[in-house]
């Protein structure tokens, strides 16, 4: 084939999974049209529409046949956004990659200071730190419990400052991706690779499009999912909880028998009876804690489900059209 006729391989990736944000759609493309070019005109935007309730894939098809540097995903179901990000990245093909929410409240144009910081400092992955939240208060303390019950249950320290706004190598993406895990949780899994990481304070702006659909409610179950599937606290301390049960059961017997001894109750075979009980709750507590968490663990992974469906995606022609 004629080298004049093979598409250009894009030097750089956006991926930004979409939800309940179409009225913002055309400015991200926009803004992001303007800063990419800025760094290389060979770039890429994914944008991946995670079943959004309103017209945002309808929005997405639109801008794609604009320019075919945009390649819309439509998945078949609303998977969560962190494998909505997965299969953004599963068709990144730019030397790095940014993630990024729809929301604009990750700056585009900070995208530049990312790419530079990365390459001055020869650095892999960089982290874009929030310095200063533009959300609610409530929000903000929804974000600072969560990050505070995943830090204890996890055993690792994670930035409340950064979330999935960043930008990362070829081969850090490469090496993401060859994770199938089926609870996916973006930040932790990159930490998790290692290479070298960085982070930059960028600039965090208010949401002007669309409502968070991070309620307390899911963050509480994203945290769930990422304690069960990237530490093993929590069966320690159910190991902890059941000793802890078991000692106090053993008090409590030696002060039974005393009792018993002296005629402090007239009912026979009451104390054996409430030793038995206090000592097996405790060694049935520690036992099923232990089953029900890797039972809950193998069940997800055996299934071996596709992370992501995608039911139709934009067409892509050979060169990019001008904009």
């Amino acid at each position: 084939m004629n080298n004049s006729l093979k598409k250009t391989r894009p030097y750089i990736s956006v991926v930004s999974p979409v939800y309940g944000c179409e009225s913002g759609l055309y400015e991200l493309y926009q803004r992001l049209s303007k800063t990419l070019s800025d760094i290389s005109p060979n770039y890429q935007i994914i944008l991946v529409n995670d079943q959004s309730p309103d017209q945002s894939w309808s929005i997405i098809q639109k801008i794609a046949q604009k320019d075919s540097r945009v390649l819309g995903l439509n998945l078949s179901r609303n998977f969560g956004q962190h494998p909505a990000i997965t299969a953004g990245l599963d068709r990144a093909e730019g030397e790095w990659v940014v993630v990024m929410d729809c929301d604009l409240q990750d700056v585009p144009e900070e995208i530049p200071n990312l790419h530079e910081y990365a390459l001055n400092n020869e650095l892999d992955i960089v982290f874009a730190r929030r310095a200063i939240r533009n959300d609610s208060m409530v929000k903000r303390l929804s974000s600072h419990l969560f990050h505070v019950a995943l830090d204890y249950f996890s055993g690792t320290k994670q930035d409340p400052a950064t979330a999935n706004f960043g930008i990362f190598s070829k081969r850090v993406v490469k090496a993401l991706c060859s994770l199938r895990e089926p609870i996916r949780a973006f930040p932790v899994q990159i930490k998790w690779l290692g290479f070298r990481r960085g982070s930059l304070d960028v600039r965090h702006a208010s949401r002007a499009h669309g409502e968070s659909s991070y309620s307390f409610g899911k963050q509480i179950n994203l945290a769930l999912n990422i304690i069960l599937a990237f530490s093993d606290k929590p069966l320690r301390l159910a190991v902890k909880l059941g000793v802890t049960i078991a000692l106090l059961s053993l008090i409590f017997t030696i002060y039974i028998i005393l009792r018993s001894l002296v005629g402090g109750y007239s009912v026979s075979g009451y104390a054996s009876l409430m030793a038995s009980i206090w000592f097996l709750s405790g060694l049935l507590m520690f036992v099923f804690g232990v089953i029900g968490l890797y039972i809950g663990k193998i069940f997800e992974g055996v299934k071996n489900r596709p992370l992501y469906i995608i039911q139709s995606e934009t067409p892509q022609s050979e060169t990019p059209k001008n904009t």
